[in-house]
């Protein structure tokens, strides 16, 4: 896969994510030598990395190590391949060039012998590990094809409320990602009843889900048509977001796309033209809202992890069970699924499921014992059994779904400590 910067341009340096162990990996191949044609191959491979880490930087991505991963080096032991030696939480680097010049510089030593005069090539093929907050070892396809694409205006998108839109779609068939019909009989109590071949009376769809997937599409700018992603009658709500004018369908995997200011949409939108003067500005505020509620209003608040005070513009409204996997009725519980977590790690170590939280409110982290000395154990150390300010009666059933779905360690192979009392 090739990125495209900003403005669209395709950058001439090939990259791919995995999921590799533990982790979602970024390989970026080498550069050198002749590629299709006679352009070198992978030229750009120092402003892509650039673009890339500013892109996983966006998503508060925590390099969590990274490795030279060339076939020259691959008899060497990984410790004498390491460019990343030291956890890296890419929302706290101003500069990120500077975090590109460290992963660049550390790559010409790799593979040299001792005393060597000079550097080797600094432009490997290389593999950084990350723990990305909503990416699973299964998005590894997403966060390539979202780390790919151009970032978009997303405050800017407009798009109509669910309950004009399906009002407005009342008695049409539509088609789903995979092309089966769809018919929208009537809306009414807060329901669309949908037709299908399988129930050609009507079953109801919530248009809190419908409106779920709008808000989605405006935040991200790409949503997958799953059920992970958009709930049990995800074909549905991804036949609805097919509907709207300037959007991209792709069928693998099914994925729902807004087009950028400069991209064509792909089919007529005659149809549905006339959204265009019905529609009003709805982008979710939910992350705003939440952060507001949370912080009492105060400019300052604490993590409710690591105990530390930043300001409110520091702290994520982290879900304490993953937001598509809330009932709707669940995400509108805002005090209990909700908890305010630092951008300076806090927050990316609980999505990816590095700490978790007991039943008694006390934090839990992955085995210490097999981790190396360094920036991440500190962290861990100091976040193990304390308590999180945000585990009350209401919100246990949340902590207790994390616990089980999402956490990569063992609760009871690890001892809570007695004295810790903050």
């Amino acid at each position: 896969m090739f990125a495209r910067d900003d403005d669209g341009v395709e950058l001439n340096a090939e990259f791919s994510v995995l999921a590799s162990g533990e982790h979602l990996s970024l390989v970026l191949e080498s550069a050198g030598g002749r590629g299709a044609g006679s352009r070198p191959r992978n030229d750009q491979y120092v402003p892509a990395l650039t673009l890339l880490l500013d892109r996983l930087r966006d998503r508060q991505a925590v390099l969590v190590s990274g490795v030279v991963a060339s076939a020259r080096t691959a008899h060497l032991p990984e410790e004498a391949r390491s460019i990343v030696p030291v956890l890296v939480e890419l929302a706290a680097q101003r500069d990120i060039n500077e975090v590109r010049l460290q992963i660049t510089r550390a790559q010409g030593r790799v593979g040299l012998p001792d005393g060597a005069a000079k550097e080797g090539n600094n432009r490997k093929r290389i593999e950084l590990r990350l723990a990305v907050p909503g990416y699973g070892l299964d998005d590894a396809g997403q966060l390539a094809a979202d780390l790919a694409a151009p970032a978009k205006p997303v405050s800017n998108t407009v798009l109509p409320p669910a309950d004009e839109l399906l009002h407005h779609l009342t008695g049409e068939t539509i088609l789903t990602v995979a092309g089966r019909p769809n018919k929208i009989l009537g809306v009414q109590d807060g329901a669309a009843h949908v037709a299908t071949d399988r129930s050609p009376k009507g079953q109801p769809v919530a248009v809190a889900d419908v409106q779920y997937g709008l808000d989605l599409l405006a935040e991200r700018g790409s949503v997958r048509v799953s059920v992970d992603e958009l709930g049990h009658r995800s074909a549905f709500v991804g036949a609805i977001l097919a509907t709207l004018p300037h959007v991209r369908v792709t069928p693998s995997p099914a994925t729902v796309t807004l087009a950028g200011p400069g991209d064509e949409p792909e089919a007529d939108d005659s149809h549905f033209g006339e959204l265009d003067v019905l529609a009003q500005v709805k982008v979710r505020t939910e992350q705003a809202q939440l952060r507001r509620l949370l912080g009492q209003g105060r400019d300052c608040a604490p993590c409710a992890l690591c105990g530390d005070e930043f300001p409110v513009q520091f702290l994520v409204a982290a879900h304490v069970k993953k937001r598509a996997a809330c009932t709707d009725a669940e995400r509108r519980n805002l005090r209990a699924i909700a908890m305010l977590a630092c951008s300076f790690g806090c927050d990316a170590l609980y999505e990816s499921g590095w700490v978790t939280v007991d039943e008694t409110g006390r934090i839990q982290t992955v085995g210490l014992d097999e981790l190396p000395a360094g920036n991440l154990k500190l962290r861990l150390v100091h976040l193990t059994g304390r308590r999180c300010d945000a585990h009350r009666a209401e919100s246990e059933p949340y902590f207790a779904w994390h616990r089980k779905t999402t956490f990569r360690g063992n609760l009871t192979s690890r001892p809570r400590p007695s004295t810790r009392t903050s």
